[in-house]
């Protein structure tokens, strides 16, 4: 039995949720996990984007995705390849 396809619209609290920490993921190789990251891909291929935070959908889980082979919202950028960050920590360059 295959994973069905699940596009989430973008929450429309996403400032606001972006701002706050979200909760670390706590369990890896879950099927929940796995379906998560799936239909972050599938949500962020059908919206043309180039990356997605969990948050953005109402997840409240700290896993960010992006990447692109080609994109119709960026035509001239170059390939970035998909990348899965998860429970990053962020470091800023300075104050």
């Amino acid at each position: 039995m295959g994973h069905t396809a699940v596009i989430y619209g973008l929450d429309i609290e996403t400032e606001t949720r972006l701002l706050r920490v979200a909760q670390p993921v706590t369990e890896f190789g879950t099927p929940q996990l796995t379906a998560l990251l799936q239909d972050m891909r599938d949500t962020m291929a059908h919206l043309d984007g180039a990356g997605l935070a969990a948050p953005q959908i109402g997840v409240d889980l700290r896993v960010v995705i992006f990447g692109f082979e080609s994109n119709p919202r960026y035509p001239d950028a170059p390939p970035v390849p998909d990348t899965v960050l998860i429970n990053p920590v962020l470091t800023p360059f300075g104050e």
